[in-house]
This record gives C-alpha cells, sequence and structure tokens, in this order.
C-alpha cells in the first residue's frame, strides 16, 4: 500500500510538472490552431492524470490510515488486557494490605484507651500507632503511587469502554480514601473504626466489580 501511494505520488507530480509546461505551451501558441489543438489536448490529458493520480492517491491514503487505526486499536486493547490484570492483582493485594493496616491501628487504638486510665492523649496515641507502621505505610504509599499509573493508563486507552473506565476509576479512588485512613489517621476513635468498616465494604464490592469486567 506506502509503495502504491508513493507511485501515485510521483505520477501526480510528473503529471502536474507536464500540464504546467504544456499548459504554457498551449497558452502562447492560440494564434497557431492546429498546434495549438495539439497542446490543448496534451495538457487535458495530463489534467486527467492529475485528478486520476490524486483520486488514487486519496484513496490509498485513506486504506493505509485504516490499517494504521485497526493496528492501533488492536494494540490498545492487548494493552488495556494486560494494565487491567495487573490492576486487579495490585488492587486485591494493596486492598488486603490497607485492611490488615487499619484493623490493626483499630485494635492498637482501643487498647491504648483501655489501658490508659485518665490521662489518654490522642495526638500521642496516633503518633505512636503510624511510627510503628511506618513502613507498612510507606509500602502503601508506594502501591497507591502504582495503581494510579496503571488507571491513567486504562482511562487514556481510547480502546476501553467508558463503562469499564469509570468501574477502575471509581475503585482506585475509594481504595486511595481507604490508604489515606491507614496511613493518616485523624478524627476520634469511634469515627476511625466507622470509616474502616465502611471504606472495607466498598473495598470488597468493588474487587467482585473488578471480577466481572
Amino acid at each position: 500500500m506506502e509503495t502504491l501511494s508513493g507511485f501515485l505520488s510521483l505520477i501526480f507530480l510528473i503529471a502536474l510538472v507536464v500540464a504546467i509546461v504544456y499548459g504554457i505551451k498551449w497558452w502562447k501558441s492560440r494564434k497557431h490552431e492546429d498546434k495549438s489543438k495539439k497542446l490543448k489536448k496534451k495538457t487535458l490529458i495530463a489534467v486527467a492524470v492529475i485528478v486520476i493520480s490524486f483520486i488514487g492517491f486519496s484513496t490509498v491514503n485513506g486504506q493505509i490510515e485504516e490499517q494504521q487505526e485497526a493496528q492501533v486499536q488492536k494494540k490498545e486493547k492487548t494493552h488495556y488486557k494486560d494494565d487491567k490484570e495487573q490492576f486487579i492483582e495490585k488492587y486485591k493485594d494493596l486492598g488486603a494490605t490497607v485492611e490488615s493496616l487499619s484493623s490493626k491501628e483499630g485494635d492498637e487504638w482501643g487498647d491504648a484507651i483501655d489501658n490508659s486510665g485518665d490521662d489518654f492523649d490522642v495526638d500521642s496515641t496516633i503518633e505512636s500507632i503510624q511510627d510503628k507502621h511506618s513502613d507498612d505505610i510507606d509500602t502503601i504509599n508506594d502501591g497507591i503511587s502504582e495503581l494510579h499509573e496503571l488507571d491513567q493508563k486504562i482511562q487514556n486507552n481510547h480502546s476501553v469502554n467508558e463503562s469499564d473506565k469509570k468501574t477502575i476509576h471509581q475503585s482506585y479512588l475509594d481504595l486511595k480514601h481507604f490508604a489515606d485512613h491507614a496511613t493518616s489517621i485523624s478524627g476520634s476513635y469511634n469515627d476511625f473504626t466507622d470509616e474502616h468498616n465502611s471504606l472495607d465494604r466498598k473495598t470488597s464490592d468493588h474487587v467482585e466489580e473488578l471480577e466481572d469486567l
């Protein structure tokens, strides 16, 4: 196809030059009827070749663009399949890690309240819990960054339908919310445990939705 396109392009350029040359000669010889007719005929033939080669060139280029577009779509579909599988696997692993950390933090916070007596300090308790789990927090933050990259690759893939994009993006947003909840503790103990339960349910629901894609 590309060879044919190049050939038609060359024919077009040659015919254009010929048409210009004979057109000028035709104009100059218009007072000589016989010579003028011959040059006019050659000019019109060259113009006809220009039109035909241009139409052919446009048609071939259109087919080339369609083939290229089909190849791009095929490639994007392959990428989506791989990215989706990675996203789901990463989502399940990271979701379990976040849930485990949040659960531990809630238990430790509750134990601190029970064992503190009247001198309980919320800020120092939260700081102590987060220092204890600093490695887990770093792991989760790195995981969220990787999940975000996969989400963006899928969102920018034109072969993915909008429904799948929405499901994947909302799953990412809710898990990020859960991760923020576990890696940056705030609020009261009761609010923390209530939010943990709500976000844990959302994460579990999203796993089922993702596996249905």
